[in-house]
């Protein structure tokens, strides 16, 4: 790969702030200069800062950027080399916020990038922070916002051909067999001492999800900013699929999983969804964390394995109250 000096561009210290996720992620520096011309002819002007943002765990770029002429723009790039499967989801995103219709909750797009190897997003840069979900404030605005965009995006729009959650449980299920026949690895022993009146509970669970409303389906806090005047931003569309209108905000309740707050948030939605149907993608969602902690760490994703052993600790936990009630 070539690169070129960037005498130019001065390089900010990343942000201290920790999320629930943080990967390593790749500096502007180092992503291709041909990514980089692009998003200079976009932007009309020369990039003299990069400030490299902290959280999620994609290996790509997701930098702040500002021109000579004091120009914002958030850029965030990948390439096969980084990770063979993380410039899908990135067109994945492309597709997704292209299609949406302009609102505060979403980051505008300025541009996008794709050459077939790398693949780049330019977006405006929300001045803003992560939310802190353990600040009553910070969570209901947050819970408000998915639930008002739960409901804008159902039915889901159309002409994008995405992914179902349906789809996305049965290979819940089929991770969930894999260590259920295996030594349980990673499994508390009160699933493998129940593993069959379980995988009976939760085997047709992705029959009874349904499909009609799209979901972001990666609503984290390493995935939100709140503007200075608490307004809230979603970010990061990779994940998107179609699933049921409670989806999201049950993402957004797993920051509170391993506590009975979990099921309040849960309570607060409405239609109310089934509790079962709650309690079993709380569980197979827990054991396919715990599946992804025993593999390999994938190509540039080596904080991977230590995030979903913590993830199925915790909604494995919830799922074990929920069952206990």
């Amino acid at each position: 790969m070539a690169f070129r000096r960037q005498n130019h561009l001065m390089i900010t210290p990343r942000s201290p702030e920790q999320p629930r996720a943080v990967g390593v992620h790749c500096p502007y520096a180092a992503i291709p200069t041909r990514v980089q011309a692009w998003v200079e002819a976009k932007l009309g002007d020369r990039v003299v800062t990069a400030d490299g943002q902290v959280g999620g765990m994609s290996p790509g770029c997701a930098t702040r950027l500002r021109t000579a002429d004091g120009q914002a723009a958030f850029v965030k790039a990948v390439g096969a080399e980084l990770n063979p499967d993380t410039p899908g989801l990135f067109r994945r995103e492309v597709e997704v916020l292209t299609c949406l219709p302009a609102v505060d909750h979403r980051p505008r797009v300025i541009a996008t990038y794709d050459d077939g190897d790398w693949v780049a997003l330019l977006l405006e840069d929300v001045d803003g922070r992560y939310p802190d979900l353990a600040d009553p404030g910070d969570a209901d605005a947050v819970w408000a916002v998915v639930d008002r965009q739960s409901r804008e995006l159902t039915p889901p729009p159309d002409g994008l051909a995405i992914r179902s959650l349906p789809d996305t449980a049965r290979r819940f299920l089929e991770r969930w067999r894999d260590l259920s026949d295996g030594p349980g690895a990673g499994l508390p022993h009160w699933i493998t001492a129940h593993a069959g009146p379980l995988d009976d509970r939760v085997a047709t669970l992705p029959e009874r999800l349904g499909t009609g409303t799209l979901c972001h389906w990666d609503i984290r806090d390493d995935n939100l900013l709140m503007r200075p005047d608490g307004a809230v931003v979603v970010l990061d569309w990779g994940m998107t699929c179609r699933g049921p209108w409670w989806a999201d905000l049950f993402v957004l309740a797993l920051a509170w999983a391993d506590a009975p707050s979990f099921d309040d948030r849960i309570r607060t939605i409405s239609p109310l969804p089934d509790e079962d149907d709650i309690t079993d993608l709380l569980l197979l969602f827990g054991i396919s964390q715990a599946w992804h902690a025993q593999q390999p760490a994938p190509p540039g994703l080596a904080n991977l394995p230590e995030f979903t052993r913590r993830e199925s600790e915790r909604l494995l936990a919830g799922a074990c109250r929920r069952l206990s009630h």
